[in-house]
């Protein structure tokens, strides 16, 4: 059985935190005693001193009330003095609505409390996304405060169907969540599995992405992230608006995407601000990037080792040439600076950044150098490995980034092993990993794998807006149809 809402209890309970704060008040106008329970630090005190404390002590219509019930009825009708403000009466509800950040007048006689809702958090203001970078179109990003990121996504879906549900998750933390979608248009099966799986979370703490992602991806085992988060509101809109699920945790500064297809990874906002001619040349650049990135220096390993015949007669010569004097194989030049890559990288992420951009600047250029002209690397090794790094920061999403630097080092070890029949077994393993996975009953290559034409049109090219006439039939099965002529038929 739940234990009742009482002050002396609740005071008892926090004893020995010195930021909880559960006080009494007696109001002299009626004789009537109640405490006030809050958290220092987390509430705006200034509007509870002067919006609801101060309000009470003048209010003459007060007197009419003898019992804490008619106060309450009161304070919850005509003498309201906050517009979020409710009457609870469990105790774990309270507990966690005031370690949230909202005010509590606890009743002791009727075992029930008011809860107002006036929390105020130290957060940043909004600024322009740091990891999605804006020149043509809107420059807000999210923030940690949960609230203010569903106002970001509210203030431009102004539709009645959206709904923004509230859930928590963590025993300790209670981290609350918002699922978010538009409930005329999004897949509620789909819905209700990411709520169930939300719900069933067992942990007690939400401290880091990862602790969410883990429980929402299908396949685990996959190096390529099959949840998308953004950190631009327009992006979330326009995703909700095409039949997918947002995700918002409060303290995260940015919004979950659920399905999550790999074209979607491939994708910016920056490609729809654009024409869709320059739109279109972005994609397939980022595409040839991402082909570049994984399989150049594993060809290169595979070209030098084992079949030179391939490489046109100048270029072998020069290669040779240039190797004549490195005492190490093609394969150990390049998995070794792989690895000195991968090193550079993290360690301008650990490093502040001024250092960390003089460290990547000293190891990328003079220490490159000096192993040039000390004969330890050759120099067509350090161009190759070069371009691949290169390549792998045009891809957008940092997940997909991350997912394919590991793979291009699996995929130059085994061109390493086995030459090209080695790096074919490879490429072969990685389509059907990739045609293998599945994200809430759509295919991660989905629309590549689709018979649905109209899909089509925002993949590997950027149509023209007309042409998208129709949301994605896996992810919307009904309520398909976006657009529509002044005859009121599709386009």
């Amino acid at each position: 059985m739940e234990q009742k809402i009482n002050s002396n209890s609740i005071k008892e309970l926090f004893a020995q935190s010195g930021d909880v704060l559960v006080r009494p008040i007696k109001l002299n106008q009626t004789g009537i005693t109640f405490s006030i329970f809050c958290v220092d630090g987390l509430i705006n005190s200034d509007l509870v001193d002067q919006a609801i404390l101060q309000a009470l002590y003048s209010d003459p219509y007060l007197i009419k009330c003898t019992t804490q019930r008619q106060f309450m009825d009161y304070l919850l009708g005509a003498g309201a003095y906050h517009v979020f403000t409710k009457e609870e009466a469990e105790y774990s509800k309270l507990i966690k609505y005031v370690l949230s950040g909202m005010v509590a007048f606890l009743f002791d006689e009727e075992e029930k409390a008011i809860v107002y809702d006036i929390r105020m958090f130290e957060k940043r203001s909004i600024s322009e996304p740091s990891e999605e970078a804006v020149i043509k179109g809107s420059k807000d990003s999210f923030v940690e405060v949960m609230r203010i990121n569903t106002a970001l996504i509210r203030r431009r879906v102004r539709s009645e169907h959206l709904v923004v549900e509230s859930l928590s998750v963590g025993k300790l933390s209670k981290t609350d969540l918002s699922l978010i979608y538009i409930s005329d248009i999004a897949n509620m099966d789909t819905v209700n599995k990411i709520r169930d799986l939300i719900t069933d979370i067992d942990i007690d703490n939400l401290s880091t992405p990862a602790f969410i992602e883990e429980f929402l991806v299908e396949n685990k085992k996959s190096l390529f992230p099959q949840i998308m988060f953004s950190q631009r509101p327009d992006r979330i809109a326009a995703n909700l608006t095409d039949g997918r699920i947002a995700l918002a945790v409060d303290g995260f500064p940015f919004v979950y995407l659920l399905p999550c297809q790999l074209p979607m990874l491939m994708q910016s906002p920056e490609d729809y601000a654009n024409h869709f001619y320059v739109g279109s040349a972005l994609r397939m650049l980022r595409y040839i990037a991402m082909v570049i990135t994984l399989f150049l220096p594993a060809f290169y390993i595979a070209a030098t080792t084992y079949q030179n015949q391939m490489l046109p007669v100048q270029l072998a010569l020069s290669t040779q040439a240039a190797k004549q004097n490195v005492p190490f194989s093609s394969s150990s030049e390049v998995l070794g600076l792989l690895l000195a890559f991968e090193i550079l990288i993290e360690a301008g992420l650990r490093l502040p950044k001024t250092i960390g951009t003089a460290m990547s600047i000293l190891g990328g250029i003079v220490v490159g150098q000096a192993a040039v002209s000390a004969n330890i690397l050759s120099p067509l090794v350090v161009v190759i490995v070069s371009l691949a790094g290169i390549a792998g920061f045009i891809v957008p999403n940092q997940d997909l980034s991350s997912g394919i630097r590991v793979v291009r080092f699996i995929l130059a070890v085994v061109a390493a092993t086995g030459g090209f029949f080695g790096l074919a077994i490879g490429l072969i393993i990685l389509l059907t990993h990739l045609c293998s996975l599945d994200n809430y009953g759509v295919a991660y290559l989905s629309p590549f794998v689709d018979i649905d034409e109209s899909n089509h049109k925002d993949t590997l090219f950027r149509f023209p807006i007309s042409y998208f006439t129709k949301r994605p039939q896996k992810i919307v099965p009904k309520n398909r149809i976006k657009q529509t002529n002044e005859e009121g038929k599709e386009v």
